[in-house]
């Protein structure tokens, strides 16, 4: 097992996912911090050959379409619209009586995986 910071962002992502691979061409998985260091880590598997699995994190809409083609595994995904609600249902409860709202208002995330990737995989975020 190694952790490599690919500062989250693509181009790093598949440049440390060549790296890695070459280290531990036997390697099972690779988890990004985000979905563009998966991304580029799926590049590189791809180019290595490699049939290791992929995860990322976001939902982005570029990662569900590289989950439909069954190159990436999965992503730990949010929802945008969910969180944007959340914040604008809070406001308004927060400005009637700022006294009853939380310190904390956690939101769910979810994976989606080739098991759910029909209903996610809208060109869109979810």
């Amino acid at each position: 097992m190694s952790q490599i910071d690919c500062m989250g962002n693509q181009e790093q992502g598949n440049l440390n996912g060549t790296d890695a691979l070459t280290a531990h061409p036997d390697a099972v998985a690779i988890f990004g911090g985000n979905d563009p260091t998966a991304l580029g880590a799926a590049a590189a598997a791809d180019a290595a050959g490699s049939s290791c699995l992929i995860y990322g994190v976001d939902g982005s809409p570029d990662i569900k379409a590289l989950i439909a083609e069954g190159k990436v595994t999965g992503t730990g995904a949010q929802s945008p619209m969910t969180i944007g609600k959340t914040i604008a249902e809070l406001y308004y409860q927060w400005k009637d009586d700022p006294d009853s709202v939380e310190d904390r208002y956690p939101i769910p995330t979810f994976m989606i995986n080739s098991d759910n990737i029909d209903e996610y995989n809208n060109g869109g975020w979810q």
